[in-house]
């Protein structure tokens, strides 16, 4: 309540070196992991997060619809940003419809559709604490539109003229430098296998699985 994250610590501390979190009522050991689950999103931890949250997700009542929903506004922005997507059922049954828009425009490699659900729901997200993590997604949504460029032109060897292409149709017009510090950054983190010819402007795409499958549906 007092925001204060960096004194968690000193609550957690005593909690896990008598490993207090191990055993308990369902009910406690659910709030312990969604409240760690939120403090692993804010350090930046997404891998451990999504662990917490999705142990407190699965194990959280049935019937405790409110909880399993507060859960997910924090479980599903840590899975979009690991490369997983949820199903639209799951989004419809627990009214998360604030999250639509930025799974279509993910899947799609759609900046713009993704970019207008952020704004559309900015105010949202930024009460909830996941502002700036899916605004990372938008790595993810880069590395699906080139793979769609990529399906489109059936080509390993693609000119970044056409990737600009693309990005002024989509209404966001940028330059040839910008698209390569993207694509830097996205073959640097593994979401794309290549290497950019800087003199031809050029993006060489490994012929064996240029864009790593990552996407797993949450169900």
């Amino acid at each position: 309540r007092l925001n204060i994250l960096r004194l968690c610590k000193n609550l957690i501390r005593p909690v896990e070196s008598q490993k207090l979190h191990e055993s308990g009522p369902m009910s406690q050991m659910v709030t312990y992991r969604f409240y760690i689950g939120r403090l692993n999103m804010y350090e930046d931890q997404h891998g451990i997060a999504e662990q917490n949250l999705d142990y407190a997700f699965r194990h959280c009542h049935r019937n405790a619809i409110g909880n399993k929903k507060r859960i997910l506004r924090y479980l599903v922005p840590v899975k979009l940003y690991r490369g997983r997507f949820p199903t639209p059922q799951l989004l419809d049954k627990y009214g998360l419809d604030e999250f639509k828009p930025l799974v279509a425009g993910l899947l799609k490699g759609d900046l713009r559709t993704f970019q207008d659900g952020l704004v559309k729901y900015q105010d949202r997200f930024i009460r909830q604490g996941t502002y700036l993590l899916l605004e990372k997604c938008k790595t993810v949504c880069y590395r699906n539109l080139f793979k769609r460029i990529h399906l489109i032109l059936d080509k390993h060897q693609i000119s970044l003229s056409y990737v600009a292409r693309a990005f002024h149709w989509l209404g966001m017009p940028i330059d040839l430098d910008e698209i390569e510090c993207i694509l830097a950054n996205l073959i640097f983190r593994g979401y794309v296998r290549g290497y950019l010819s800087h003199a031809k402007r050029v993006l060489v795409l490994s012929k064996r699985e240029p864009f790593p499958s990552s996407s797993v549906i949450l169900k």
